[in-house]
C-alpha cells in the first residue's frame, strides 16, 4: 500500500491533535517547592515563541527553563537535568559540537505543552558523542516536546536528532563511480 507524504503528515497531526487535546487534562511537572500552574494556550504560545527565537538566533536560553528541567534524547538514552547543564548542554550542542542552524517547520501548542518539527543543520565542528570533527554538512530532523508550567519550560523530549546526526558524521562516504574505458 502507498502512502503518499499528505497521508502521512494528515495522519501525524491528527495524533498529534489527539496528544495535545489529551495534554489539557494531564498533570504538569511543576516547579520544585511550587505548586504547578496549567498554563493558557497563548501564554504557552508565547513563551515557547520568544524560547524558539531565542533557540534559533544563538541566544542564552536559560531564562526559559525551570530549576528543575529535564531534557531528554529519546533516541540515545541521555537525560540532563537542571537549568545550568540544560543551557550548557544546548550551547555545546549547537555552537561547539555544530555551527548548527535550525528550521522550525510546524509548532503546534497547547496549555502548557508544545510540538514541534524541527531540522537540524549545520557543520560538524567539535566533538559529538566521542566523535571529533568531521567538518561534515548536516540535516537531520527530529521532534520536540516541550512541557511547561509557571511559565517556565520544565521538560524537554528530543525525539531523532543524536542518532541522526551519528549516523550522518560516521556514514562512510559513497564510493566514486567509474567510467568504462573505451
Amino acid at each position: 500500500m502507498r502512502h503518499t507524504y499528505r497521508t502521512q503528515r494528515t495522519v501525524l497531526m491528527l495524533i498529534l491533535g489527539l496528544v495535545v487535546v489529551g495534554s489539557v487534562f494531564a498533570i504538569p511537572h511543576g516547579i520544585a517547592g511550587q505548586t504547578p500552574q496549567v498554563m493558557t494556550q497563548e501564554r504557552t504560545e508565547e513563551v515557547m515563541g520568544a524560547y524558539m527565537n531565542a533557540l534559533v538566533n544563538n541566544e542564552p536560553v536559560g531564562e526559559f527553563f525551570a530549576d528543575d528541567i529535564v531534557v531528554t534524547m529519546v533516541d540515545v538514552g541521555q537525560e540532563i537535568v537542571g537549568r545550568e547543564a540544560a543551557e550548557a548542554a544546548i550551547v555545546d550542542f549547537h555552537q561547539v559540537a555544530f555551527a548548527a542552524e535550525l528550521e522550525l517547520r510546524s509548532l503546534i501548542v497547547g496549555p502548557g505543552i508544545a510540538y514541534a518539527e524541527v531540522v537540524f543543520g549545520g557543520i560538524h565542528t567539535g566533538d559529538f558523542v566521542g566523535i571529533p570533527a568531521t567538518g561534515r554538512e548536516v540535516s537531520v530532523p527530529y521532534a520536540v516536546v516541550s512541557e511547561l508550567s509557571n511559565d517556565q519550560i520544565t521538560s524537554i523530549r528530543l525525539y531523532g536528532p543524536a542518532s541522526g546526526l551519528i549516523q550522518q558524521i560516521t556514514a562512510e562516504g559513497t564510493p566514486a563511480t567509474s567510467t568504462p574505458a573505451s
